[in-house]
């Protein structure tokens, strides 16, 4: 037997402890005391029986939290006061007597911190805990219907079964209404937490400017910067273009917006992808190289095809984008030579030398660029992120002296040695490879896949995609993608593929999206054929009753019956066979047959199964086993 107060009390800290952990990584360093300190002293006072925190003290003690942390609350700081008042004031519940009414407090407090948690962070796990919380409150409601009616009372393990079954049915209703309701109901164009709590600018892999020499070593982020759903691609066609620097100054390099005009040939495969970017605070918007169209709205085209939002968005969206991705694109006009040869005002005299070189052993920009491409090759330059150059001479001293950098010194050096040889070009920053995910089918690229490479203009062939990095003696190791079959790659993968389909289809679900969907239906039902319908649909109804044919066969050679119910079955037909006499199917007329029949067996076998069937028992083993034994005695009588 199990005490109803006892497992009413142990719900209550269940549901305290799934609204809390959710919240607990979000709160300050006060909040969180508090909160374990309530729980242990909860703990201490239930485990003696007394409770020296009375519902008065508790009362007295929430005032002067509610009075600090409303002073603190602002336009500018929302959500914070809000949050910790609230961990605060489960913390004083859980210390106090678990009472009916106090339980009942705990449980709503409960509920809104597990909802304050997803201003901070709604990812899968969110759902998870909604789901527990909510059995949990049911099941824990339908117990404090019981303490309140005798908080004494106890229950047996069948009795308390019951009681979990009932409770499970509620919110297992709910979950159809649930599947209704959340594709048709209305929804804002921006989610509500950000309006309270706009999220953080995520640290981009690049930044709007490209200046090597600022720091001697840099280290890298496996911060997820995108996904992008497409068929998998050999690793060097992985170039995801994001924005473009023309415009130098020393070893920096940044981008003009006053761009001259120019109309890109659009020639080659083009690959379709749908992107799902992770909410950051630039506007530019990701795609292969290089992005031929991207379907979202109030986008601004550059014409050396960078895309940008119109407006920063902190929003979680997603776009589709077609690319082409041979890696060069004509013009149809000329460009503007002088734009893409501009140069710092000074130069060191040996790079100014060297440039001389490259122009003089070249008779026009396509064997320029080859010069220079083997002199990057065979001049044991090496890719690293550790002991770099710095200050003004860094660019210097990486092509002469250390011969050590990262793809921004390879690019940048590069880049301008052509534009010193009278080559037109430009730096362009992005994405470089990512992991592919054979489960969701999608790529996942993170911020350590930042990379620069250089666009080099070319009569004839238009820009060229040139990445100098692949010259390094080591790139073969460093841009080498991770081991497929790696078991904590694949388990990873798979985790995040969970995620990608929580964010795309219930985080990312918008109003845009509700249109969609609205008009892809209203498409279907203007193409709707009765006759054609119900012509393909004959296969599907015969296949239906096939099915319930099984079943009900089954049914009737008691597959799905219990063995109280088969045994009960066999009984019924041996006294149909033996004795010539009609008992009722549900048993109600056995001890009527028992006494007409006066037969030992008969009656043996009514005593047992009524002494327990009638009992909202089960049959134990010795029991059926002893009926069993009872049958084949019957089958022996003679009729």
């Amino acid at each position: 037997m199990m005490a109803i107060r006892s497992l009413a009390t142990i719900l209550t800290y269940l549901i305290g402890l799934c609204g809390m952990i959710p919240l607990f990584p979000w709160l300050t360093n006060f909040p969180r005391v508090i909160l374990i300190i309530g729980l242990i002293a909860g703990l201490w006072q239930d485990r003696r029986g007394s409770w020296q925190l009375k519902p008065w003290m508790q009362n007295g003690a929430i005032v002067p939290v509610f009075i600090y942390y409303l002073m603190q609350f602002s336009r500018a700081n929302p959500v914070q006061p809000v949050v910790s008042a609230l961990a605060i004031m489960l913390a004083v519940r859980l210390g106090g007597e678990k009472s009916v009414r106090h339980s009942l407090q705990i449980y709503v407090i409960a509920i809104f911190c597990l909802a304050s948690s997803s201003l901070f962070d709604l990812s899968p796990l969110f759902l998870m805990y909604l789901g527990l919380l909510l059995f949990m409150v049911a099941l824990a409601l339908v117990l404090l219907t019981f303490q309140d009616q005798d908080s004494s009372m106890t229950v047996s393990m069948p009795e308390l079964k019951k009681i979990l079954i009932s409770a499970l049915l509620m919110p297992v209703i709910a979950v159809p209404l649930l599947l209704i309701f959340f594709p048709i109901m209305p929804r804002t164009q921006f989610p509500l937490w950000n309006f309270l709590n706009p999220a953080n600018a995520r640290s981009s892999g690049y930044t709007d400017t490209v200046e090597p020499g600022t720091q001697s070593s840099i280290s890298e982020s496996r911060t997820l910067a995108f996904r992008a759903e497409m068929h998998q691609l050999a690793p060097t066609q992985l170039y995801w273009r994001a924005t473009v620097f023309n415009r130098t100054d020393g070893n920096k390099w940044t981008r003009n917006t006053q761009i001259p005009s120019e109309q890109p040939k659009v020639a080659g495969l083009t690959v379709n992808q749908a992107i799902f970017p992770e909410p950051s605070g630039v506007r530019t918007l990701i795609a292969l190289d290089r992005p031929v169209s991207l379907d979202l709205q109030r986008v601004v085209r550059s014409p050396d095809g960078v895309f940008e939002s119109s407006r920063y968005s902190a929003r979680r969206l997603s776009y589709n984008a077609a690319s082409q991705i041979s890696g060069s694109v004509t013009v149809r006009n000329s460009i503007n030579r002088l734009f893409y040869l501009q140069l710092p005002d000074r130069l060191p005299p040996r790079i100014v030398e060297l440039a001389k070189r490259i122009a003089a052993n070249g008779e026009d920009d396509r064997a320029r660029v080859g010069y220079l491409e083997n002199y990057f090759r065979n001049g044991g330059f090496r890719y690293a992120t550790k002991g770099l150059a710095t200050g003004d001479r860094a660019i210097e001293q990486f092509l002469f002296e250390k011969k050590l950098g990262h793809c921004e010194f390879f690019a940048s050096s590069f880049a301008l040695l052509l534009r010193a040889a009278g080559v037109p070009c430009r730096l362009v920053g992005g994405y470089l490879g990512g992991e592919y995910n054979q489960l969701g089918g999608y790529y996942l690229v993170s911020d350590d896949k930042a990379h620069v490479w250089v666009e080099a203009y070319i009569e004839e062939s238009g820009w060229v995609r040139i990445d100098p990095s692949g010259f390094a003696t080591n790139s073969g190791e460093v841009f080498r993608p991770r081991d497929p079959n790696s078991l904590k790659l694949r388990i990873s993968l798979a985790l995040d593929s969970l995620n990608h389909t929580w964010n795309r289809s219930v985080i990312a679900y918008d109003f845009e999206r509700q249109m969609n969907i609205a008009h892809h239906l209203g498409s279907r039902i203007q193409e709707f054929n009765p006759s054609k319908t119900v012509q393909n649909s004959v296969p599907y109804l015969v296949g239906c009753l096939l099915l319930v044919g099984v079943l009900f066969a089954a049914g009737r050679l008691s597959l799905f019956q219990s063995r109280e119910q088969r045994i009960l079955k066999k009984f019924i037909r041996i006294v149909e066979q033996k004795f010539s006499v009609s008992i009722d199917k549900s048993g109600s007329g056995l001890f009527e047959a028992a006494s007409l029949l006066n037969n030992e067996y008969v009656s043996d076998f009514v005593t047992v199964y009524a002494n327990v069937v009638y009992h909202d028992r089960r049959l134990t083993d010795e029991e059926y086993l002893r009926l069993q034994l009872i049958l084949r005695n019957m089958k022996g009588i003679k009729s």
